[in-house]
Order: C-alpha cells, then structure tokens, then sequence
C-alpha cells in the first residue's frame, strides 16, 4: 500500500475517531415532502475526486452510489475496498459500448468478469450494474439474473423522478435514474458530465438542479463524474450548495433510497416498461473545456498537496 492510499485511510478513521461523522436527523413533517436524494458518482480514469467526495460524504454521514469499471478496480483496490467498507454500494460499470442488442454471451461475459473482480477487491456481493448510457435490453436482464445481480441502472424514463421498475419477467429491477431535457440538446441524466458535455457551466447546472427540485420529485438522483463534480471548484461548489439546500431529504444509504416509501416503484411486464434510448451528445461540446476549469482549492483537498 503505498504512503497516498494510507493517509487517505487513516485520516478517514481519524475523521470519524474525532467525531465529525453525523447521520441524517430523523424525518420531520417538512422533511418528508422533501425529495428522498442519493448521490451517484462515476469514475473511469482517476481516484482524486471520488476521495475528494468520499471524504465529503463520510463527514456527513451518507452513503453513494459508487460506478466503478475494471480498471479502476485493478488500479485503486485499496480505495475501492474502503468504500465498500464505509457503506458505499459499489456498482460495476462498463462504459466500453453500449448493451443495446448486444448479444446474450457477449453480455453474460462483461457482466462476469466485471462481477468477479469487483467481489474480490469489495469482498461484498456485486448488486447493481450500469452500462454505457445506462443502456439495456432484454438480454442485459437476463444476464443479471443468471448472476444474482439485482438492479441495471437505465436511462431515465419521467423526467427528474427515479422509477424502480421490477419486470414481471425477471428477478432484478430497473432503476430509471433522473433525466432532464437541455435546450435542443435532447434528454440526459440529472448529472455533471451530462450538462457540460451540452455546453453548460456550474452555474446553468445549480438553475437545472432548483428547476429539477421545483417538480417535486418523490425520489431523484444526482449524478456526478468525479473528475468534473469532485475535482474542477465550481462545479464541486455546486453539489456543496446542493447538500446544504436543506431542499433534498438524502437517504442515509442505497437500500433506503431503494425503499418504496421513498418513491416510485412499479410492477410490470416488460412490455409496459418504457426504455429510453436517446443519446444527442456523443461528441462533447463543453463551454469550457475540462483542463481550462480551475480545480478544487487544495485547503479543501484532503488529499491534496500540503
């Protein structure tokens, strides 16, 4: 283990030995109308942001989402393992190409092998699982059942509301994430990379995220790739507002968030399942580009350079 991936454990422990760890207050009549929120984060390349945030949360004593593919499983074991072991559901993730009508093989062997690292470096069962553009069919669900995996993540089909399908076909379930509509940009998931790619900056995103709040969603996820929402400041700025709105009741894990007190849930033939293919932003197009955004302030990096 090297010196970086230690501090960055210890100093976790030492965080919550020093009693900056907090769970959410219990739910009030006001709370209650509140959307029940979870944090999705997403990383292909790197692990400072998704530090940045796992830190972030740990202090506020919530749980996330965690897309993680092979290589960041085979790169970052130790970190990933810690997540694993904060609470954090770790969801394998394959971004190589979307599953729509990939065959039945092909996506039993991407779901396998993704399964069996991701189960050797967590220790924990492989729960959920998400491909490119949170694409799937039927072959996807069938894969998933074979495997024991209980939830695909899919493209959102109601707008800013999370809908947890469950096919009266197929044992696991269908988590239709938080879509939003951008100008003439189409449809997209309610996250960071999402939006900047369509050329919006940090502040078009917190006017997205208090239009996605006016509706009143039952259940809403935020989405967020590390390297852009965990790293470049005032899109990291964004999701600190965001957590100190008091506009979103956070669930304090997965399985809460997942409850079907805490939103829409529904049981159906696939055939009743809407399913969104919609994807308008293959080619980024960013008002700014990624390098030109300033990071996170390193006071406010704890693992950042002294």
């Amino acid at each position: 283990m090297n010196r970086n991936r230690t501090l960055w454990i210890l100093g976790g422990v030492l965080m919550g030995v020093a009693g900056c760890l907090h769970g959410p207050e219990p739910v009030t009549p006001d709370d209650a109308a509140k959307p029940v929120g979870l944090i999705q984060l997403i990383e292909f390349e790197d692990i400072q942001g998704l530090r940045n945030w796992g830190y972030e949360l740990q202090q506020r004593g919530l749980k996330s989402l965690v897309f993680i593919q092979k290589n960041l499983l085979e790169a970052y074991p130790t970190e990933i393992q810690w997540l694993a072991e904060q609470g954090h559901e770790i969801a394998g993730g394959y971004a190589e190409q979307a599953l729509w009508d990939v065959p039945y093989e092909t996506q039993l062997q991407i779901m396998s092998e993704t399964k069996t690292l991701l189960e050797q470096v967590t220790g924990k069962p492989m729960r959920v699982f998400g491909a490119k553009y949170f694409s799937y069919d039927p072959n996807t669900l069938k894969a998933a059942d074979a495997l024991g995996i209980e939830y695909i993540l899919a493209r959102g089909t109601s707008d800013v509301e999370v809908v947890v399908y469950d096919p009266d076909e197929y044992d696991c379930n269908i988590i239709s994430v938080s879509n939003v509509t951008f100008e003439d940009m189409g449809r997209g998931s309610l996250c960071d990379y999402s939006l900047w790619a369509r050329g919006s900056t940090a502040a078009n995103f917190k006017a997205i995220i208090e239009d996605s709040l006016a509706k009143k969603p039952k259940r809403i996820m935020f989405a967020s790739h590390t390297y852009l929402g965990g790293m470049k400041r005032d899109w990291w700025e964004v999701y600190r507002w965001l957590l100190d709105s008091g506009q979103v009741r956070w669930a304090a894990d997965f399985d809460e968030w997942l409850k079907p007190e805490s939103g829409v849930c529904l049981r159906l033939p696939m055939s009743l399942i809407p399913i969104n293919r919609e994807v308008q932003y293959t080619t980024p197009t960013p008002a700014i580009p990624l390098e030109e955004l300033a990071e996170v302030d390193w006071l406010h990096n704890p693992c950042g350079a002294p």
